[in-house]
């Protein structure tokens, strides 16, 4: 026996079948096994290579847990009670002016420009004056090189309308984004440092609190070295072992249900051997599935790792997936090729085929084959439906 025979059940599988049942051999059941385990790691690799998470620098919330690293033309202080991420916001104090700027150089620089570059910038603001808002002179600069050379944007719309409280912005940076103002011809390729401005018509005391400042960019999973060597040895090890049980429980069941229909089989190995060689559809159908996921666009997720740690999180993932994925009828053609929404939809490959194998072995009508065979796959359904088995 070779793999011709395996191939053979899918295009003629009463030939192949004739073929096994007088030479029962189970190489062709490890080839079949190989082949499923093989493109079960491929297919995790195009599912994978298709997400990508968060990447922050820095890594913790070190930008905004010391004044050292800020100038100001205010007080600079940590406020640890009133802060978003961390034991502290970044806060300085103006009294008695107009104006109230802070900014932070010698952090880069950073490479905003290039596909793999930074895309994002995220912070946390909190400003005070009287309940009084900022003008349209309210600027986040992002600098390159030195001072004179920056790209500066509105930040009028991305802030709270109300004093003293907090808000959050994630703002797109790089040369796709036309909002950004440029002076003096800065690089995106190079952003070494960042100014809040914040201009008031009437003079107060002045506050202003930043907190959770981070660059951000999205990415692969398989490029954060997510997709080791320790990864693939677990896929391969899950491969086996979810196809050996199913493949026994399957011709368990076949067996016992011959048994019921008062059927004598014969060694039970040739039944094993044949319903191994039937599932070589388990592998058209992991194909079909890397195929379909190929297909889909990447899915920027709003994690650093996975899986999900909390529920928001999940709540995150499921929302972005069906914004992103589901309008696509490939999504849901993996969703059943996979057996996520429909475990049993590729048993009933399986169940065409053993229906084939009883035939053949037992020399049964084409009725009472099938009956046999549908029966095996409802008790399999229910053992899988409610027992996970």
């Amino acid at each position: 026996m070779g793999a011709r025979e395996v191939f053979e059940v899918l295009y003629s599988p009463i030939k192949a079948f004739k073929k096994i049942t007088e030479k029962p051999d189970f190489k062709g059941v490890l080839l079949v096994l190989i082949l499923f385990m093989s493109f079960t790691v491929i297919g995790q690799y195009v599912f994978y290579s298709k997400v990508f998470l968060l990447t922050e620098i820095p890594d913790d919330d070190d930008w905004t847990e010391s004044p050292a690293l800020w100038n100001s033309n205010g007080l600079l202080s940590l406020d640890d009670v009133d802060y978003k991420a961390e034991n502290n916001s970044v806060k300085s104090f103006v009294h008695n002016g107009t104006n109230i700027w802070m900014k932070i150089r010698d952090i880069g620089p950073f490479n905003c420009s290039e596909d793999k570059g930074y895309k994002q910038l995220f912070f946390w603001i909190n400003w005070a004056h009287e309940n009084v808002l900022p003008s349209s002179d309210a600027a986040l600069r992002l600098f390159s090189d030195d001072e004179s050379s920056y790209f500066e944007l509105d930040l009028a719309g991305s802030i709270s309308n109300s004093s003293a409280e907090w808000s959050n912005a994630t703002l797109k940076v790089g040369p796709e984004n036309q909002d950004w103002t440029a002076i003096n011809s800065p690089d995106w390729k190079s952003v070494n440092g960042l100014e809040f401005r914040l201009v008031w018509l009437a003079s107060a005391n002045l506050t202003l609190k930043i907190d959770d400042l981070h660059f951000q960019k999205h990415t692969s999973f398989l490029e954060k070295n997510a997709f080791t060597a320790g990864v693939v040895i677990q896929i391969l090890m899950s491969a086996a072992v979810s196809f050996s049980m199913n493949w026994i429980l399957w011709s368990i069941i076949l067996f016992m249900m011959t048994k019921v229909f008062r059927e004598e089989v014969g060694p039970w190995t040739v039944l094993f051997v044949i319903i191994g060689h039937a599932f070589i559809a388990t592998v058209v159908y992991t194909i079909a599935s890397a195929a379909l996921v190929s297909t889909l666009s990447p899915l920027n997720l709003p994690l650093k790792t996975l899986p999900p740690t909390t529920e928001a999180e999940a709540n995150a993932v499921n929302a972005l997936v069906e914004e992103t994925w589901s309008p696509n009828w490939t999504y849901w053609g993996y969703l059943l090729l996979s057996g996520l929404y429909f475990p049993f939809v590729r048993e009933l490959w399986i169940m065409a085929l053993s229906a084939i194998a009883v035939r053949l072995l037992l020399k049964i009508t084409w009725g009472k084959a099938v009956g046999i065979s549908i029966v095996t796959l409802i008790i399999r359904s229910i053992l899988l439906l409610f027992f996970g088995i």
